[in-house]
């Protein structure tokens, strides 16, 4: 296994503890007046920095090496959708995460990793573009930013519209970069479809019986 996959594999080590940080009851936090952050928290947003990090690193890695292979290609894209999609789902779970952001977010992936797939039955490469690739960015900033500083860093309601609740403008102006890579992730899969529709209504030439 070269280093590039190696830091991949790494990433996927990660998921897990990152996970039981996020999920398990650990009250010891910093408290600033208002504000608390739980240690738990904190090293779970720590460590998915790093992990978010390893992903450029891996890559850059694997084009200055020449080792970029389809394996390592899978491989990387399996960890950074176990990384994203686990976070967000945690997210969810713990009520940080509006639910519609992650279904709409995780489906996207399901649809294009589908749509990929079926574009490799007809030997058609989807090349990434950049809609998705700002979509992937913004996303990994938004996670980042909700891991430090959200609603419940406030003590405020789920279901209250006060300053500091779920609703307020606090947590509005908070999940921006979500919302925004929200929409990139929309936007970026029409564009996906809209470019490679052809080949989806391509028939795939029967073989010649002799």
């Amino acid at each position: 296994m070269n280093l590039p996959n190696m830091i991949s594999l790494f990433r996927i080590i990660f998921v897990p503890i990152i996970l039981i940080l996020m999920l398990i009851n650990w009250d010891q936090a910093i408290i600033i007046n208002n504000f608390h952050l739980t240690i738990a928290w904190l090293i779970a947003g720590v460590l998915f920095i790093i992990a978010a990090l390893s992903d450029l690193l891996d890559g850059y890695l694997a084009r200055k090496q020449n080792k970029v292979t389809t394996f390592g290609k899978f491989f990387d894209s399996i960890a950074d959708k176990l990384l994203t999609n686990g976070v967000l789902i945690a997210m969810s779970y713990v009520g940080v995460m509006p639910i519609w952001i992650t279904l709409i977010l995780v489906l996207r992936d399901f649809l294009i990793d589908a749509l990929r797939q079926i574009l490799a039955t007809k030997n058609v490469v989807m090349d990434a573009n950049w809609y998705g690739k700002w979509k992937a960015g913004i996303q990994m900033l938004g996670l980042t930013i909700l891991f430090f500083v959200n609603y419940q860093s406030f003590n405020g309601s789920s279901t209250g519209s006060g300053c500091y609740d779920q609703y307020g403008l606090i947590n509005q102006l908070i999940l921006i970069p979500t919302y925004l890579a929200t929409i990139l992730s929309i936007y970026s899969a029409g564009v996906y479809f809209s470019l490679n529709y052809k080949y989806l209504i391509e028939k795939t030439p029967k073989p010649k019986t002799k």
